[in-house]
């Protein structure tokens, strides 16, 4: 051996230099790429489930005032205005689903007219195509409604027919 080869040996070239760098950046690319896709699924889980338990919420405060439901209607397909013969702020209920916003009032009384002025209830709502929020058949009620998420929307359904003896009496609630 001599001493040129020796010094060879003590290092490592540039072309070894080259792939090595080369080999740590596509891992590391690599394992960027794996955070970045589990970061965005993670997000439109979230955002699913998120929407899941408003939308349950929603359906479950429609289908108890309706179940407990002395009288109620629907006007335009996207308001529903229930008597109910719960007490308190629950005696009058009503529900207004429009695209991007669902609204809700309660009140011991009579029920404010204008949707508009009515609580915030929930956002990101949408029609499901050309079904009716609400629709009316006899004593019962189905409603349809979106919830949009960062995927794609979560759709929620139900038909609620009334449980207690309809009086078809409006007042006080409207």
């Amino acid at each position: 051996m001599t001493l040129d080869d020796a010094r060879d040996d003590a290092g490592i070239s540039l072309i070894e230099l080259i792939v090595y760098v080369l080999l740590a950046s596509t891992i590391l690319i690599a394992t960027t790429m794996i955070l970045i896709n589990s970061w965005n699924t993670q997000k439109d889980v979230t955002s699913v489930s998120e929407a899941t338990n408003r939308g349950q919420s929603m359906g479950s405060t429609i289908e108890r005032a309706m179940r407990n439901a002395l009288a109620f209607e629907v006007t335009n397909e996207n308001e529903l205005r229930v008597r109910t013969s719960l007490t308190g702020a629950q005696q009058c209920q009503a529900f207004y689903l429009a695209p991007g916003t669902a609204r809700l009032a309660q009140a011991p009384g009579v029920l404010p007219l204008d949707p508009a002025s009515w609580t915030l209830w929930n956002s990101g709502v949408k029609q499901n195509g050309l079904t009716p929020f609400f629709a009316q058949d006899g004593t019962t009620v189905t409603y349809t409604f979106d919830i949009e998420t960062e995927s794609a929307p979560v759709r929620f359904a139900g038909e609620v027919s009334t449980r207690s003896t309809s009086t078809g009496v409006t007042s006080p609630c409207w």
